[in-house]
């Protein structure tokens, strides 16, 4: 299939789309993978392709082999894998039509992520601080027990 590509030419003149379809989340090109394509070698390829902007079929079938091949995470297996589900969707556009994505978690900014695992910690701090204040009572507690019983033993005084 590689052969056929050229390395400069947009996908979209390879694998055409109805006009309707171009606004369509990359993820469903999943609705078209068989079951051995189906894994990590899938996931890998849409979250890479996520993580350098593609989020829509407009933006992928407009992008040319060679820029996907520069991906970080996209190597001639996932870029094969690719080629071969925008070849069963452009064959038959249907197939993709319907399908729904589950809405995705949405890219945070290095500042909202150190926030987020500051209050974590936080979080597990005042928990973990409320279980040694607890634990800390219930030591106090026995060591009073056994120190009443050695009194009444006679042992101390």
């Amino acid at each position: 299939m590689n052969d056929i590509i050229d390395g400069n030419a947009a996908l979209i003149q390879f694998f055409p789309l109805p006009a309707h379809l171009y606004n369509k989340d990359i993820a469903c090109i999943v609705a078209v993978a068989y079951v051995e394509e189906q894994g990590p070698n899938l996931t890998g390829l849409i979250n890479a392709l996520y993580s350098k902007g593609y989020t829509d079929l407009d933006q992928l079938l407009n992008a040319t082999w060679k820029e996907l091949y520069q991906v970080r995470g996209v190597g001639y297996k996932r870029l094969m894998l690719l080629l071969r589900l925008l070849e069963r969707i452009s064959a038959d556009p249907k197939t993709i039509e319907n399908h729904t994505i589950v809405p995705r978690i949405t890219m945070q900014s290095k500042k909202e992520i150190k926030e987020l695992t500051l209050k974590r910690i936080i979080k597990k701090y005042n928990e973990t601080s409320v279980v040694v204040l607890s634990e800390a009572t219930e030591k106090e507690a026995r060591i009073k027990k056994i120190k009443d019983r050695l009194r009444e033993m006679g042992m101390i005084i």
